[in-house]
């Protein structure tokens, strides 16, 4: 008795669901079938007599080309433009200084990679202690060189915590020129 009982509910609640749905759609579909002629006429009329403004496209001007007229003048692209510049002696003015010269081994790395640690004076010669980013720490005074563009030291300034270089760099025509470079104790990294 207990199993016909529970075989005949499924199929009874199934049979309710199955009816409430089809009673949902005959709602739906007759709350749909109004003709809304007013609503269909709203929108007709809505925007009937507005027209949409549109900016004007711009008035494009015909592309007016260029002639390139120099080519009686120099190509400044030209590998011949750059030319050697010599001094009154004949030499290139490019080369360095004093190529018999023996490099230093400060000349081996370039100056960033110096760090200034400290200055001393020996018999009245101020001397500048040079650390390089093996870790070795150098000693240097005036006239010795350090960097990779013969920078030549040209004054030791104790008081200031700061060494003044001349190195010899080449300019954009490939003509040697001298420039001054400081290097000064870096605080931060002690």
């Amino acid at each position: 008795m207990l199993l016909n009982s529970m075989s005949f509910e499924k199929p009874v609640s199934l049979a309710k669901k199955m009816i409430v749905v089809s009673v949902a759609a005959i709602f739906l579909q007759a709350c749909s079938q109004g003709s809304h002629s007013d609503l269909k006429q709203f929108v007709e009329d809505a925007y009937k007599d507005q027209k949409p403004e549109i900016e004007p496209l711009p008035i494009i001007e015909p592309y007016k080309g260029f002639d390139y007229s120099a080519e009686d003048e120099n190509d400044p692209f030209a590998l011949g433009n750059i030319a050697n510049a010599r001094d009154d002696s004949g030499n290139l003015i490019g080369q360095r200084a004093d190529t018999n010269r023996r490099r230093e081994h400060l000349e081996k790395f370039p100056l960033d990679a110096l760090a200034m640690v400290g200055t001393m004076s020996q018999d009245g010669v101020p001397w500048v202690i040079v650390k390089t980013t093996t870790g070795t720490a150098h000693l240097a005074t005036i006239g010795n060189y350090m960097g990779e563009n013969e920078g030549k030291i040209r004054e030791i300034l104790p008081d200031e915590q700061r060494v003044v270089l001349v190195e010899n760099v080449l300019d954009s025509a490939g003509r040697l020129i001298s420039r001054d470079v400081e290097i000064t104790i870096d605080e931060e990294n002690e």
